[in-house]
């Protein structure tokens, strides 16, 4: 009789466990369309439900990099602009461009020059937003090796990252005349501190900085900065589809808008943004080094501030010089207009 009560009970408080798994289960997949990972503005908006959703995937691991996104995300900029706004994972099992194109996206980030050759496949995108004014772009080589000047690197072997990111080095070998050996990498700096490759790019709010804290002293580098070759072409801006921004225009623009106030206060707000940021990264599993995001904040400041009265925009000056290097390179063989790049043709 003992036996069979104490079977009962098991029974039962199994029967309850399992139930209240279910429910946790429901609570947790329904309602929502964010992805386990993603952040969403939904978190501190309680009457979310009058917002407009949208997605936003970033071209990299969540960084400093992106932090007017994850300040205009915690500080409620997006909610005020009537957003409610998914920040998807980025990074390279996420290609940003080919998100943006499969609908999985719809707003993502991306190098001007990345997002100008989507053209040459078909696929028309909107600058809605330039977010940074200068290149940050450059090829770096360990003086050791002999690397001193760019013609040096013929036949060496070249870490170059993947496709979307490529571009601006194709253009200055092409330029050099120089031919190399790329070897593809993701995102580590270690086959060049190892000697595995004579030379990588690095951005210099990110891999350049990376090479320092590994031990590296500035005067041990020779650097190849695109700025200081004519192939100054900043990269960052704010991209949507064609067809998104004729179906949402005011919806494309307040994204960008929101997203350039929260730059605004991040680069006013250096501690509590880098605060922001590394939370972020925290909740995402990326490995966050503050000394180094604090960094990638401060140069990014430079970058977006490096012309004091084009925030955020994208001249035609600027444009022009991108287009025409594209054309004479062969990599884009169809002319671009302004106007339907930036969206202006549209308004």
């Amino acid at each position: 009789m003992k036996i069979r009560c104490r079977k009962v009970g098991a029974i039962f408080y199994v029967l309850v466990f399992v139930a209240l798994l279910l429910i946790c289960l429901s609570c947790g997949s329904g309602g929502g369309s964010s992805a386990e990972g993603d952040l969403s503005t939904k978190d501190t908006a309680p009457d979310s439900s009058a917002l407009f959703t949208v997605r936003f995937r970033p071209q990299w691991l969540h960084q400093a990099q992106f932090a007017g996104f994850y300040v205009a995300h915690a500080k409620g900029i997006y909610r005020d602009y009537g957003l409610n706004v998914i920040i998807q994972e980025g990074g390279p099992d996420h290609p940003a461009a080919q998100s943006l194109i499969n609908g999985e996206s719809d707003f993502v980030s991306l190098f001007l020059l990345a997002a100008m050759m989507q053209a040459e496949k078909g696929h028309h995108l909107v600058n809605l937003a330039q977010i940074s004014q200068k290149s940050s772009f450059m090829l770096a080589a360990k003086k050791s090796s002999g690397i001193e000047e760019p013609k040096d690197l013929e036949g060496r072997k070249v870490g170059l990252w993947h496709s979307e990111f490529r571009e601006i080095a194709h253009l200055f070998f092409r330029q050099q005349q120089v031919n190399v050996e790329i070897i593809p990498i993701d995102w580590t700096i270690n086959l060049l501190l190892q000697g595995a490759v004579d030379a990588m790019n690095v951005m210099r709010y990110n891999e350049y900085n990376q090479l320092i804290q590994a031990g590296l002293d500035p005067s041990e580098l020779t650097v190849f900065a695109m700025k200081d070759y004519g192939l100054n072409i900043p990269e960052d801006g704010i991209y949507c589809t064609r067809e998104y921004y004729r179906q949402y225009p005011k919806v494309a623009r307040d994204f960008a808008e929101a997203t350039m106030d929260g730059w605004m206060y991040a680069i006013n707000n250096p501690e509590e943004a880098l605060e922001i940021v590394l939370g972020v990264m925290r909740r995402s599993f990326v490995p966050a080094n503050r000394p180094h995001q604090r960094w990638m904040l401060s140069v990014q400041r430079d970058v977006i501030l490096a012309r004091p009265g084009k925030i955020g925009e994208l001249d035609r000056e600027t444009f022009d010089i991108a287009l025409k290097m594209l054309m004479r390179q062969g990599e884009l063989t169809v002319p671009l207009d302004y106007k339907e790049f930036t969206g202006i043709a549209a308004d």
